[in-house]
């Protein structure tokens, strides 16, 4: 592990994120690394783009007639505002499904706004607020489309979670005895893998998506799609998922897991990254995802201006005084510790 976030505090260093970086080409080669990245981690959310290949590779998502919005929110940690609800309720309807019949479990929407009208109207959360409905919609559409039980679509030893790990596998060259299987917070399997290996398959979910002549470019081209015609579905309102992909338009995928995961495609130059915060603290997240894209070239000045916000990430007390920042303290190619010693 190196360190690669600091907390200040009126000037001094005050506590740090330590962590792993990875960043890979579409042929597998590392191009640039921080830590031990043969450390396992779990795959968390940033696996989505992965999971809902099998529903695009089969013809079941032009068969149940998807459109890219909703292959969007199949791919998404949506913050639970209406939008979001709307568009899995609608999909829900067109398969002839309910809101029980998703497996996810009830959360109280992530988006705060959209909390809060919860509250004043004296209303319970669902099933179509929790951040990964969208995801079980599609696994119960692809479900329906190719007969599969319903029931116990979450099952490791269902058809359909069969098929996810297969293409796992062959996205990250992991063979399948490798790969440890979790429960993820909404009950689905999860996989634990190197970070380089997750590095990796989003290089290849980028490299082929660019490649007429692999069998999976129309798939890998229809996430690139979906995710950035929609990024609000993909996150949300002021969300880091959704602002860099509405700025980048197009050069990315971006997708945050739960503990502090994050995974990128980067189109120029095939690139697949995996950042992981080893003590789970999404905060440090963002200011070292930006760092990696500012180093790597893929933002322009008036791209940059837009995020930079999420590059040195303030601190405010109680009574909106900015009192500190967070802010990374490494360099791709070596690490740098500003301001006072610890």
């Amino acid at each position: 592990m190196v360190t690669l976030a600091a907390v200040t505090r009126s000037g001094f260093v005050e506590s740090i994120h330590q962590g792993y970086i990875c960043v890979v080409d579409g042929d597998g080669k590392v191009v640039y690394q921080k830590g031990d990245i043969d450390t396992r981690i779990f795959f968390r959310s940033s696996a989505k783009p992965i999971q809902v290949i099998p529903f695009i590779q089969s013809g079941g998502a032009k068969a149940m007639n998807y459109t890219l919005k909703e292959l969007a929110i199949a791919c998404a940690s949506h913050t639970g505002e209406a939008q979001h609800q709307e568009t899995v309720l609608k999909i829900l309807e067109r398969l002839g499904l309910d809101a029980d019949q998703l497996h996810c479990g009830v959360m109280s929407p992530y988006n705060p706004e959209e909390n809060k009208k919860l509250i004043a109207k004296n209303e319970k959360p669902t099933t179509l607020h929790a951040s990964c409905s969208g995801k079980h919609t599609a696994m119960l559409a692809y479900c329906k489309y190719r007969g599969y039980d319903i029931t116990d679509y979450e099952n490791p030893d269902h058809p359909l979670q069969k098929e996810i790990l297969k293409t796992l596998c062959e996205f990250t060259e992991e063979p399948e005895k490798s790969i440890s299987i979790g429960v993820d917070g909404c009950g689905l399997p999860i996989f634990m893998l190197p970070v380089r290996k997750m590095a990796l398959s989003y290089a290849r979910i980028t490299k082929y998506s660019q490649d007429e002549k692999n069998q999976y470019y129309d798939a890998c081209r229809t996430i690139f799609e979906a995710m950035n015609a929609h990024p609000e579905m993909v996150a949300g309102t002021k969300e880091f998922d959704t602002e860099l992909m509405e700025v980048t338009k197009g050069k990315l995928i971006a997708k945050i897991g739960a503990e502090a995961v994050y995974c990128l495609g980067i189109k120029n130059g095939n690139l697949g990254i995996c950042v992981k915060i080893a003590d789970g603290g999404e905060r440090a997240v963002y200011p070292v995802v930006m760092q990696i894209l500012l180093e790597l070239g893929v933002l322009d000045k008036s791209e940059y201006s837009k995020l930079e916000h999420w590059h040195k990430f303030e601190l405010k007390n109680y009574r909106d005084e900015h009192i500190g920042d967070i802010i990374p303290v490494f360099h791709l190619k070596e690490e740098v510790y500003p301001g006072k010693k610890i």
